[in-house]
């Protein structure tokens, strides 16, 4: 019966075609961006994460090996081996269960080594405890519990998860054709392009129950994203419940909202217009017209009927690419305030960006971060850019921060070896987008307020990875902070993946 269905719907050949998300923290998303600064694998949109698995191994399978180098070769090998699809017969799904464990163990209480915290040494452990899926033609559902002690650990965020310290981060069902896509669960987006911040949408924050709908193609799409954030209570604090609290009354529900028109004249050009809003109140729910991808609500929200409280952000992306030169770049207002006691506008901003020049063997990467003190904050506290204490796009505010690396890759020596120098400059300002939203009458600075802590941290970055399934990265340097002291910071990464595919009939014609 289902079978005729789909047929009915969908003439062409019913098959499993790969609509699993790949999630954004997959090590597979390293090699994708290494292709794609050598004019690889441009079929997928470089700044909107996740990527379909299907889609990825579509544009895999479009590129001629014999005229990559042994260090693409490699990278394309460990793709296929990941992304390789079942073969399936027109009646037929695919069901498979995967594994993963990993560790992280850090000198500091919080996994960023450009700002630690704490002097104690770590071992975060991690994993998928359960990891299962099922896809026939264009439906896809998967279900992931995954397991880190991070979440009672992390200095910044709140615990979000009780039993066994897991939660689901990425489980979901779906729904994709070539023209329109369909999700609905909980996932991690990510807008930019993997490695970079985002000023809109990205995976910063703990994952949370969402919609998403997609019209479009290669050329031109729009996207809308409606989530459910953590509630307030007493305009004071976070309650870490998604709706109303049921010790104390009062809670405040939010939602996040956001919208991206993109289009992209050639594979080497994209621009993208993107907006965002929090709205929240007692009685907030799903609302449609923040839902709706064909209402700009950054301009018609505050119009009749409304009931609601928001926040609302606008930004611009620009993404191209120059030969060997990959150039990404993002500026994000989140205000314009008239200041009662200085008197001119004080615009409030997020201008994020990457270049980087990709050479036969290596990359040079330039990055740059500025956040205005004032940005994703809000006057009213349920207004805060923020989901389970954790940013929705940046973690921090009042800062700028630049890098400069240069990753060498030695697949001739040993496949899969990485390594290169990089230098971080940060300066942090002293206001933060969870204090108090400063009234007019105070006198705070658009950029670094207060006492500006400065670090500058020389590091050397490692990775080998010789196969699909297994991993270790290490990240150790010396962080020269004037305020806080010097102190040596290091990281090691390490984990395996395990997949397990499955042909199985569904049904009968």
């Amino acid at each position: 019966m289902l079978g005729n269905i789909l047929f009915l719907l969908f003439p062409e050949k019913i098959q499993a075609q790969g609509n699993r998300l790949l999630p954004t923290s997959d090590f597979a998303y390293e090699y994708i961006v290494r292709l794609q600064r050598r004019g690889h694998l441009l079929d997928l949109n470089p700044t909107a994460l996740p990527y379909r698995r299907g889609d990825i191994w579509n544009a895999i399978s479009q590129i001629d090996t014999t005229q990559l180098n042994r260090s693409e070769r490699h990278w394309i090998s460990l793709l296929r081996r990941k992304l390789e699809p079942t073969e399936i017969s027109d009646n037929h799904g695919r069901i498979g269960y995967s594994f993963m464990l990993g560790t992280d163990v850090i000198n500091s209480d919080r996994i960023d080594t450009v700002r630690p915290e704490g002097n104690t040494v770590n071992f975060y452990w991690h994993g998928s405890v359960a990891g299962a899926y099922l896809e026939a033609g264009p439906a896809v559902a998967e279900l992931s519990l995954f397991h880190s002690r991070y979440y009672d650990r992390d200095p910044d965020g709140l615990d979000s998860a009780l039993r066994l310290r897991a939660r689901s981060e990425h489980s979901y069902t779906g729904w994709h054709q070539r023209w329109f896509s369909a999700y609905v669960g909980r996932w991690d987006l990510h807008w930019s392009t993997p490695e970079d911040v985002s000023t809109i949408v990205s995976d910063n924050a703990r994952s949370r129950d969402q919609i998403l709908l997609r019209i479009g193609g290669d050329r031109a799409s729009i996207t809308a994203v409606l989530s459910e954030l953590d509630s307030a209570i007493d305009g004071r604090y976070y309650t870490g419940r998604a709706a109303d609290d049921s010790v104390k009354s009062g809670s405040i529900r939010r939602f996040h909202a956001a919208h991206r028109w993109d289009y992209r004249p050639s594979r080497k050009f994209m621009i993208s217009f993107m907006e965002s809003a929090i709205y929240s109140g007692p009685s907030s729910s799903i609302s449609l017209k923040y839902l709706n991808p064909v209402n700009p609500f950054t301009f018609v929200v505050d119009n009749a009927p409304k009931n609601d409280d928001n926040n609302g952000l606008l930004a611009g992306l620009i993404w191209a690419q120059f030969k060997r030169l990959t150039l990404q770049g993002q500026f994000m207002i989140d205000d314009i305030r008239l200041q009662a006691n200085t008197g001119p506008e004080t615009i409030t901003f997020a201008l994020t960006g990457s270049a980087v020049y990709a050479l036969p063997r290596a990359d040079l990467k330039l990055t740059w971060e500025t956040v205005t003190s004032r940005a994703y904050n809000a006057p009213q506290i349920e207004g805060q850019y923020i989901h389970l204490n954790r940013g929705i796009a940046t973690q921090f505010s009042d800062y700028v921060h630049t890098s400069l690396s240069l990753e060498f890759y030695m697949d001739q020596q040993a496949p899969g070896l990485r390594f290169g120098p990089k230098l971080d400059l940060l300066f942090q300002g002293e206001r933060d987008m969870r204090q108090p939203f400063p009234a007019n009458s105070e006198s705070i600075r658009n950029l670094l307020d207060g006492n500006v802590a400065r670090t500058i941290r020389s590091s050397m970055k490692f990775t080998y990875q010789p196969m699909h399934w297994w991993w270790i990265a290490a990240d150790g340097g010396y962080n020269f902070n004037r305020d806080q002291g010097d102190r040596f910071i290091g990281i090691i990464h390490a984990g395996i993946m395990l997949t397990l595919d499955k042909s199985i009939k569904l049904w009968d014609w």
